[in-house]
């Protein structure tokens, strides 16, 4: 049976995962892509989004082996995840494109 803390840590890691691409404004946490003051476009976040995506389930796929073996997925799964991921990403997107606004409106 498969620990509920290895399950609990990665849906936890796919939250902060998730969050990334709107919780700053360089893209990996490395590279500037927006000016001071300025914010990453939307594009550039969203493929970055995607790209953490495939991070995240690359991360879950291993997890998988390393416990027994990969088993085959329909894809259904692959839907399930991708809008699992997205719901996860809410926080940060609220927190850039609403929030924020609110709290800081001359920023």
């Amino acid at each position: 049976m498969v620990s509920n803390t290895l399950v609990q840590g990665y849906i936890l890691v796919m939250l902060v995962l998730a969050n990334l691409p709107f919780l700053n404004q360089r893209m990996f946490l490395v590279i500037p892509v927006a000016g001071a003051g300025q914010r990453k476009s939307f594009w550039i976040q969203l493929v970055e989004w995607f790209v953490l995506y495939a991070v995240a389930i690359g991360i879950g796929l291993y997890l998988e082996d390393s416990i027994g073996g990969i088993q085959h997925k329909p894809w259904e799964f692959w839907v399930v995840t991708l809008f699992m991921f997205a719901t996860l990403a809410t926080p940060g997107f609220i927190w850039q494109y609403q929030l924020r606004r609110q709290l800081w409106p001359h920023r």
